[in-house]
């Protein structure tokens, strides 16, 4: 819950509520079990896609052997890949981690305050407290993560890129159609690996930021924002087909008017056309599909806020004119874009689009 605690003020422009969240909300059981890290680590190693990044995917015990007991697990995670080859030869491990946690967790995720906690309680306890601290000028939130016994030291590039994967990919249902919303600021310079990032978190970036945070339209901060779960999340086993598909819809969300074709997709995933098309199959979704789900979620989130008109959300789409929008909308949704603008709920026995 969001808490008032003092008025600071901004020079010269004006003066933000200081919130701030009540960290003693932790599941201690939950921040110090290294089962979970443990299954997550078995998923990486099963999950590369080379022998040789396999063979170097280290392993965690589920007891901690020789690990600090008084340390949250994740950070001993961190710490677990730090050391490994795999750091080296991925170096984007740490979002490939903070994805497959994410996907393999059901924690149930209300709106975006509730998953910034969630994200603070993974690393945080009495001794070394993470904290969200939200500066709200009615208008915009600033939600910025850091250390609280110690507000200038930033979470490392590491830890940022751990919580940035996992915290959009459980997440990913509640910010459907709010990712042109969002601008992500991280206390690091851009790693060689940036071009990566959209597989894992398709937000405005910026780097060399003075802090970790994300800002967003307040309005958005409480609010519960799912329109439509997605049909490839995994009900079991986490496989290979649930990560391509997870990391397409991505890269299709990232530029909804110019979306990558399917061959350019599965170039960027590492794959032939016609292993990608056989993976997006075996999660229950083909291009097409994933590609005209992400727009027509995108549409009826701007619709149904009146940010746009009709033409315009056709336009910023990608869609050839507004007959076919409209079409492919009402074959989506069961009704017209026009009544979208009603905030119409969506029936849950729509079809898919193709």
């Amino acid at each position: 819950m969001l808490r008032k605690m003092t008025l600071c003020r901004v020079p010269p422009r004006r003066t933000l509520a200081v919130l701030t969240t009540n960290n003693k909300v932790v599941v201690k059981l939950q921040m110090y079990s290294l089962k979970p890290h443990a299954e997550t680590l078995q998923a990486l190693r099963r999950l590369m896609p080379q022998k040789e990044l396999r063979k170097s995917a280290p392993k965690l015990s589920a007891t901690g052997e020789g690990l600090q007991g008084s340390t949250p697990a994740l950070l001993q995670v961190l710490k677990t890949l730090g050391d490994s080859e795999l750091s080296t030869k991925l170096p984007e491990v740490y979002l490939e981690y903070g994805q497959i946690l994410a996907m393999q967790s059901q924690a149930p995720i209300g709106n975006l305050l509730e998953l910034f906690q969630s994200m603070c309680a993974q690393i945080s306890t009495s001794e070394r407290p993470f904290d969200l601290h939200i500066l709200d000028d009615g208008q915009v939130s600033h939600c910025e993560f850091f250390w609280k016994k110690d507000p200038t030291r930033v979470p490392s590039p590491e830890l940022s890129e751990l919580l940035l994967s996992y915290g959009y990919t459980i997440g990913s249902n509640l910010l459907q159609g709010l990712t042109d919303q969002l601008s992500v600021f991280l206390p690091y310079n851009a790693p060689e690996h940036a071009e990566e990032y959209a597989k894992y978190a398709p937000m405005k970036v910026t780097f060399g930021a003075p802090y970790f945070a994300v800002r967003l339209p307040s309005q958005f901060l409480t609010q519960a924002l799912v329109i439509r779960p997605s049909n490839f999340q995994p009900q079991g086993v986490l496989r290979p087909a649930h990560i391509i598909a997870q990391k397409a819809s991505n890269l299709l969300r990232a530029d909804l008017a110019n979306p990558p074709s399917l061959n350019e997709l599965s170039e960027t995933l590492g794959l032939t056309e016609r292993t990608c098309k056989r993976r997006l199959q075996e999660a229950g979704t083909h291009y097409q599909q994933l590609l005209a789900d992400m727009r027509l979620v995108q549409a009826s989130f701007w619709l149904s806020r009146r940010m746009y008109n009709v033409s315009q959300v056709a336009e910023l789409l990608g869609y050839s004119s507004v007959a076919n929008f409209s079409k492919a909308y009402k074959k989506w949704s069961g009704f017209s874009p026009t009544h979208a603008k009603q905030g119409l709920p969506i029936p849950d026995n729509r079809p898919n689009p193709v």
